[in-house]
């Protein structure tokens, strides 16, 4: 917006130098100058844009208590700070509501400056009225009439529009849920890798025993084989997932506003809460999903024709639309609850585990169990522990994504 107006601070300062010194000529030649600018910015105002959660008209700062944020400015990323971050810090989003307010400001500088000559042409207009000189007040009515319709078009431009908001609130939400996409697999990832990291150790254990049995013609060779296998198969897994979680980082990083070569410290993704399932009502929360969802949206708004056959179109698009919706959020509603029950069996499953390890291992610490045995079940318990785990990350996705669907970002097609 930088060329659409010259330095209108400096500007208004000068206009009563103006008339005092320049001859009516130069100063029409400014008014002129400042007619076509504010016709220019009006021109030129977005007709579409974006919107997120609240529109960032100030300091960001302000919209924030004092400890939110203090979190948000820290080294480290929570997973309940994604879309703060993303509203704030992501690189794309944050330019976008610094142009629109920035472009708020000069509307509203060049609106004060048109008052400012507009007010200036009706005295030179009453003087000219006075002095009996009817060609400069004809001259100065026009000027007049032409700075108040440039001024008038400007207050009428909205720049923070429902249409433009939403826009931006739309690649809000797309952000922010591939955000929380990225640091839910990373989580995942990185309790997988550490999960494997101990199994490496307890299958080299393992095969050393297995070695050891073996030469003593206590253990075959496929017993052998088979520590070794799994000691070496635990070790691939290990580095494998060392380099999806670097490749994962910078992303996520990037997303919410960090440098891709910063590394700030991932904190935990805490277990999902089951009670937010309690809180799903597939009736209602489907009604929202069609009110909010950006295709049908375009369908409803997009489609043009006046005649009975493209009215009757139009309703079948957005009515199958609707329908795809229904049965789209539908499965997404039974897919949470799958995956809650499969949730529900891991942890129990992982509770006993810890029970039974918590057994054995004050067991092995009095003696009274070998080390192959603590191992085996050791084992054991690490393996129900990455179940555990992956339960949580399939259930907590398939809540995401439900409730993404009511934000308007599920598939209809």
């Amino acid at each position: 917006m930088s060329g659409y107006w010259t330095d209108w601070q400096m500007h208004h300062k000068a206009v009563r130098r103006m008339r005092k010194n320049c001859s009516r000529k130069a100063y029409l030649k400014r008014v002129g100058a400042a007619v076509l600018a504010g016709t220019m910015l009006l021109a030129a105002m977005p007709g579409t844009a974006f919107a997120a959660y609240a529109p960032v008209t100030g300091n960001p700062e302000d919209t924030y208590d004092a400890e939110t944020w203090a979190k948000l400015q820290d080294n480290v990323l929570e997973y309940d700070e994604i879309p703060d971050l993303v509203h704030v810090y992501n690189s794309n989003i944050s330019e976008i509501w610094k142009n629109l307010r920035e472009t708020k400001e000069k509307l509203d500088r060049n609106i004060q400056e048109l008052d400012s000559l507009s007010g200036n042409m009706k005295r030179l207009k009453d003087d000219a009225k006075d002095q009996g000189n009817m060609m400069n007040y004809g001259n100065y009515t026009m000027q007049e009439i032409i700075l108040g319709k440039v001024a008038s078009g400007l207050r009428s431009t909205d720049l923070y529009s429902q249409k433009t908001v939403a826009s931006i609130q739309k690649g809000e939400k797309q952000i922010t849920k591939a955000a929380q996409s990225l640091m839910i697999t990373y989580d995942s990832l990185l309790k997988q890798r550490n999960t494997l990291e101990k199994l490496q150790e307890l299958y080299a254990k393992q095969y050393q025993i297995a070695v050891n049995k073996h030469a003593l013609g206590m253990a075959t060779d496929q017993e052998v084989l088979t520590a070794r296998t799994n000691q070496l198969s635990a070790a691939s897994s290990v580095a494998s997932l060392d380099g999806g979680l670097l490749q994962l980082k910078p992303n996520l990083c990037t997303l919410t506003g960090w440098a891709a070569d910063t590394s700030p410290e991932l904190a935990p993704i805490p277990e999902t809460d089951v009670s937010l399932i309690d809180q799903m009502n597939l009736e209602e929360d489907t009604k929202k999903a069609i009110g909010n969802n950006t295709t049908l949206i375009s369908q409803r708004t997009s489609a043009k024709g006046t005649s009975n056959a493209s009215i009757e179109g139009r309703l079948g698009i957005i009515e199958g639309g609707e329908q795809k919706l229904t049965i789209e959020m539908k499965r997404l509603y039974n897919d949470v609850y799958t995956q809650k029950e499969a949730f529900e069996g891991a942890k129990a499953g992982f509770q006993a585990a810890q029970k039974t390890h918590d057994k054995y291992t004050r067991m092995y610490q009095m003696g009274l169990l070998g080390e192959s045995d603590y191992i085996g079940t050791e084992i054991s318990y690490y393996q129900a522990k990455s179940s555990y785990e992956s339960a949580d990350t399939a259930l907590r996705l398939a809540i995401e994504t439900y409730n993404w669907g009511i934000e308007g970002l599920a598939t209809v097609e």
